[in-house]
């Protein structure tokens, strides 16, 4: 195997957005090509790093190429690429203002109505208990036991809202959804879902924490489990939509390579 060449299929390959699969004929097809190209200069009696060079040189230069082979993959690449960061940042903000500003605009709204009298929505005080740091309020505002609170909201026999139990329960899956489709679009090496749910529970621990720790929320580790689970379902769907893009667009990456 030549190095040269092998680094050079690589560098492309590995910025493909593309599943492995794909990106295996990929470097066979480039592979090919490149050695066949290599072969015929040695022919003509260049040398073996000379013929090396014409032959990535006659190949092409690796942006044009990237760029040609992604919009092979998919069409209108940039403005698919652009428009997913956008909607990457309009998603952002959505989950901060739902779990954190929408919170603190309702704390900070109640205290210049209530004053200190304000009673927190979503933070209880005992009222036997000595401030924030009393073991008593974290054991009332924590809950550190697997899918105690699903159990609970799905099986309760008390008065509970439906929309409490939804919010509670699909609530938390569907709003990390769109976090485990975009992440291996927008950052490459999230392309495993091993690696999507690791820092989709990584955000939801520091969601869960800084709720805590401001008072805006209860720490519930049923919370972390379902946006994991609904990361997992975003990366899913990315996944099957890829393939059937994937799919449909064989025969023209094939055409693109020759």
């Amino acid at each position: 195997m030549d190095k040269s060449i092998e680094t050079y299929i690589d560098q492309i390959i590995k910025r493909l957005n593309c599943d492995e699969e794909e990106k295996y004929e990929i470097r066979d097809e480039m592979r090919d090509h490149l050695y066949l190209l290599k072969n015929e200069f040695l022919e003509e009696g260049l040398s073996e790093e000379e013929s090396t060079q014409r032959a990535l040189k006659s190949f092409g230069e690796q942006k044009p190429l990237i760029d040609g082979y992604r919009e092979v993959i998919f069409p209108f690449y940039r403005l698919y690429k652009m428009g997913t960061w956008v909607l990457f940042g309009v998603y952002t903000l959505i989950v901060l203002y739902y779990l954190l500003i929408k919170r603190i605009i309702v704390r900070v709204y109640d205290y210049i109505i209530w004053g200190n009298s304000a009673r927190n929505n979503f933070f209880f005080y005992p009222k036997d208990s000595n401030g924030f740091f009393d073991i008593k309020v974290w054991q009332e505002n924590s809950n550190l036991v697997p899918f105690r609170n699903m159990i609970y909201y799905l099986n309760s026999t008390e008065n509970l809202y439906l929309h409490d139990i939804i919010n509670n329960t699909l609530g938390n899956i569907l709003i990390f959804i769109p976090l485990g489709f975009f992440l291996p679009i927008i950052f490459r090496k999230y392309n495993k879902s091993s690696k999507v749910v690791l820092i989709s529970i990584i955000i939801s621990l520091s969601l869960e924490i800084l709720q805590f720790a401001m008072q805006l929320g209860q720490f519930d580790i049923d919370d972390i489990i379902l946006n994991a689970i609904g990361s997992m379902v975003g990366f899913t769907i990315l996944k099957v939509i890829y393939r059937i893009l994937i799919f449909t667009k064989n025969s023209d990456l094939r055409r693109t390579s020759n």
